[in-house]
């Protein structure tokens, strides 16, 4: 282009310049024949096509892998669709893996509790130890991230108004994810069900948590939702506008805007409704925890379970210690029958896991514990193990006169145990296994076990928790003053007329209501295996008398239980947490849709300038 020097001066439109198309006469045209509508227009789409978007470009590039700006497409309006016919298809699948993705994670996370003891049951398959828990909420936590990262990022664009292109390598990743969000719930589900039980006592506790990351979530995206209204709005008055001008395209343009307020309504209906499932969450929430002032019972004692595992090898002479040591009031164990008769502890039914027998006798590591003689037994190591194997985490450091203790650790026999246990003056329970068949005391077991507690040690009756099910009412014939125990819930009656007087339950199991009214029947309640903060502060909530626990060290440190406060309290933490969430969401809509009319407001007064200081120029030229 060039310019003459004449007082009024023509731009010389070149043939070869198809850049634009401009309103002339001949090879010139006039600035004045432009109108300000098609300037904006054409200045808006060269801001699209060649102006600096490094933010966007950032987004497009990990979205769609649209790294040059050519290849975006810039929704103009509201009616166009917000991405491409597959993506729409590929929707469900994204949403399917955000919930998967969330539920793999939140399982995993409230499931700290049992880390060890699902390493332990991965362990009997895979004859190796690793931290297979942690590796799983590491895998969760990438897939959750991963996903969400996505639907941010599409949020982004969309609010910038770029239409949504999902990469053929991000539709594979979801697809991954979403199959091992399956692939993990059908594998673990059938040998671990019992998980889903677990997730939902966590619930009681985890409500108010997930309630308030809820809420921090849909305020921060209430600011790209109110970015993405505004401009619809700001379009659609536009268009109102253009009506009002132009009487011949009024079916057209009102089709539009029914379109951009259809995307309106939807895009806002649907985050109120998310936004109202997240206030009324906490209704439904019911926990223990919530009582009134002077309402809570007793602290809950302690049980070591297999003695204090985190501090010495289990089953050992020095965990048991270690628990007593740390005001256990219990100790719980487990006992198998040698070859030759001889009870013995071993939670496991090889030697595999807790003893050197690889070393000792490698053709034998998967043979049964009790098909051993106790003279076998008695030469393998119970200690190294623990080092080499490092089963748990976050264990307490020990000395070295503590780490050559537990390095000579060996199986420990049953009268051992006993004798430690009624000189200390702790309660004894224990799990009792059936030798396996071809067993010389394979229908004798209970008989062999009773006579080293009645005779060879004596042990206090009622220091003894009798737990094994199995011949019940000839235990109780024999030895009527142990203190019956049942591992499971029955009917009220069922358990008076058996004489039970303690419950043995899972955590999973455990209810407020039910600990209750055993208790008015002089029925106490213990329950296992608890070894996270959290979860003994429902417990103690609850009421129950006892937990069995692998970490004595740290709940023993727990002066009040978390989470305790007055239905009242917690009402009024609610309310004030919605409206105040509430309250900045208006906010944030109100300032985005006053901001977008502001700017508009002031590009029109610009706009109306122009046009007044040309149409004074024309006047002074002319007066010239």
């Amino acid at each position: 282009m060039s310019f003459s020097g004449s007082k009024k001066s023509k731009i010389i439109v070149y043939p070869e310049t198809r850049l634009l198309s401009l309103p002339s006469k001949g090879n010139f045209f006039d600035p004045n024949v432009l109108e300000m509508k098609k300037i904006k227009k054409v200045r808006r789409r060269m801001t699209q096509r060649y102006g600096r978007h490094r933010f966007i470009a950032f987004l497009q590039g990990i979205y769609s892998c649209h790294w040059k700006r050519h290849q975006w497409v810039h929704l103009e309006d509201g009616t166009q669709p917000c991405c491409v016919t597959g993506d729409q298809i590929f929707f469900p699948f994204l949403v399917a893996a955000l919930c998967m993705s969330l539920i793999f994670l939140y399982m995993w996370l409230e499931a700290r509790n049992d880390y060890a003891s699902f390493d332990e049951f991965v362990y009997q398959f895979t004859n190796s130890w690793f931290f297979w828990s942690f590796f799983l909420v590491i895998t969760a936590s990438i897939m959750f991230s991963y996903i969400i990262l996505l639907m941010i990022i599409g949020i982004c664009l969309l609010t910038y108004g770029q239409q949504l292109h999902l990469h053929w390598c991000n539709k594979i990743g979801v697809l991954l994810v979403l199959s091992i969000g399956i692939f993990g719930f059908l594998s673990i589900n059938p040998v671990y069900e019992e998980k889903w039980r677990a997730a939902e006592v966590s619930l009681q506790v985890t409500v108010p948590y997930i309630h308030f990351f809820g809420i921090c979530v849909m305020v921060l995206f209430s600011w790209p939702i109110a970015i993405y209204f505004a401009k619809l709005n700001k379009t659609a008055l536009v268009l109102m506008k253009e009506e009002y001008n132009d009487q011949q395209e009024v079916p057209v343009e009102s089709r539009k805007i029914m379109k951009i307020r259809a995307n309106q309504f939807v895009s806002v209906i649907s985050f109120l409704v998310v936004l109202l499932i997240i206030y009324t969450i906490p209704l439904g929430m019911q926990s223990p925890c919530l009582r009134e002032n002077k309402t809570l019972g007793p602290k809950p004692t302690f049980i070591g379970h297999r003695g204090a595992p985190m501090l010495a090898p289990e089953n050992t002479q020095m965990a048991f210690e270690k628990a007593i040591e740390h005001g256990a009031t219990g100790l719980e164990t487990d006992v198998t029958l040698s070859y030759d008769g001889v009870p013995f502890l071993m939670h496991d039914p090889t030697l595999r896991r807790t003893t050197n027998i690889h070393e000792i006798l490698p053709d034998f590591t998967d043979m049964p514990a009790a098909m051993f003689t106790w003279q076998t037994l008695e030469t393998l190591n119970s200690g190294q193990w623990f080092f080499k194997a490092k089963p748990y985490r976050n264990t307490a450091p020990l000395t070295k006169e503590e780490e050559k203790m537990a390095k000579n650790q060996s199986i420990m026999k049953l009268s051992n145990f006993l004798r430690l246990a009624n000189k200390e003056n702790k309660l004894v329970i224990f799990d009792l296994y059936r030798p396996p068949r071809k067993h010389p005391y394979r229908d004798t077991w209970i008989m062999k076990v009773l006579d080293v507690m009645m005779n060879e040690v004596g042990i206090k009756s009622h220091l003894v928790l009798w737990l094994p099910g199995q011949f019940r009412a000839d235990v109780q014939m024999i030895a009527p003053d142990y203190i019956q125990v049942l591992g499971k819930k029955l009917p009220l009656p069922d358990l008076l007329r058996m004489g039970i007087k303690g419950l043995n339950l899972a955590y999973k199991d455990m209810n407020r209501n039910d600990v209750k009214e055993y208790e008015k029947y002089g029925i106490f309640t213990n329950i296992y295996v608890v070894n996270e903060p959290w979860l003994y502060s429902l417990a103690w909530c609850a009421g129950v008398h006892s937990v069995t626990t692998n970490t004595i060290q740290i709940l023993k440190k727990i002066k009040r239980p978390y989470f305790l406060m007055t239905p009242n309290e917690y009402m009024k933490m609610w309310i004030l947490l919605d409206f105040l969430s509430a309250f900045i969401i208006t906010i944030v809509f109100f300032f985005h849709c006053f901001f977008i009319w502001k700017m508009g407001s002031r590009r029109k007064w610009q706009t109306t300038l122009v046009i007044l200081a040309k149409k004074t120029s024309k006047g002074i030229t002319k007066s010239c």
